[in-house]
């Protein structure tokens, strides 16, 4: 196979950076996550809620420009990837009401509750947010 040119590789990366981008903010995000943590730990309960509520906005930004702008450009780079890409979509579902559920105790003032589905929330989002790593690098190599 021949060499890749220079035109061609920064035509390559160019058509990457929409599906690399979606890790964005992510720096923002794993603070804001452990501003949370913490203030569940120690039962710090308006701390938890105005940690949560920056979070929450974060993630469900991050989230919509996945699947507005990241998501649909990888589906044109690698069409074959369609099935993981949808899972991935339908795995935003779930995030979002595991979100609306953290909140919601957080509302009802049962930090106990919100400490352990944020907990379960963070481990889940870990392992997605993994699977999208993988598929980047399946892109990145097609």
């Amino acid at each position: 196979m021949a060499a890749e040119t220079g035109k061609q590789a920064g035509t390559r990366a160019l058509a990457l950076e929409p599906i690399e981008s979606w890790r964005e903010g992510a720096g923002k995000v794993e603070t804001l996550a452990k501003e949370v943590a913490e203030a569940l730990e120690t039962d710090e309960l308006p701390r938890a809620r105005r940690s949560f509520t920056e979070y929450r906005e974060q993630i469900l930004a991050h989230l919509a420009r996945e699947e507005d702008v990241s998501f649909p450009a990888a589906e044109r780079r690698a069409p074959a990837q369609g099935g993981p890409i949808r899972s991935l979509r339908v795995a935003h579902i779930g995030i979002r009401n595991d979100l609306e559920r953290v909140a919601s105790h957080l509302a009802l003032g049962h930090t106990g509750a919100a400490r352990a589905v944020f907990a379960a929330f963070l481990e889940t989002f870990a392992a997605h947010e993994r699977l999208e790593d993988q598929l980047v690098e399946l892109l990145r190599d097609s």
